[in-house]
């Protein structure tokens, strides 16, 4: 189970005080045994979830520097370039897989990352829509070595 991970502390949700919150991370550690079962978790470090709620924008998945580069930390390797995007799998709870780009965008002052190149067909697939809560947690593939994320959800509508 997700509670075995050596990686705790690594995230941060971003729905922390209110009510769904703690019902989404319950929903979302019950869903997670099939990825550490599947073996594709190296070492079985898996984040700890990094929540945020979807807006209109089905293209882009929208992630605020602050909060989820501490999901990355750990992850990301030096020779990975965010600001050109990288490409990642994201995995529904299903163990369905989907090949997204991860990019660090700035614009004025802000930074933020967005996952893109697929998340419009993730959220397709699944029903998503704006403010449906979303929890990812980051890993890498025990065979590929890629970097990886596995995505519970649950829907406000």
């Amino acid at each position: 189970m997700a509670g075995n991970s050596s990686n705790s502390g690594r995230g941060k949700s971003m729905v922390e005080g209110k009510k769904d919150a703690k019902e989404l991370q319950f929903n979302d550690e019950l869903q997670l045994d099939f990825i550490l079962d599947a073996g594709i978790v190296k070492d079985c470090e898996l984040s700890l979830p990094y929540g945020v709620q979807l807006t209109n924008d089905k293209w882009n998945l929208f992630l605020p520097l602050q909060g989820f580069e501490e999901t990355l930390i750990g992850f990301l390797k030096e020779e990975e370039d965010v600001r050109e995007g990288i490409q990642v799998k994201v995995y529904d709870r299903g163990g369905h897989e989907f090949e997204m780009m991860l990019k660090k965008w700035v614009k004025d002052s802000n930074q933020f990352y967005v996952l893109n190149r697929g998340w419009f067909s993730f959220c397709n697939q699944h029903g998503l829509g704006q403010e449906d809560l979303i929890a990812l947690r980051g890993f890498r593939h025990s065979i590929t070595d890629m970097l990886s994320f596995v995505v519970t959800f649950r829907k406000m509508r």
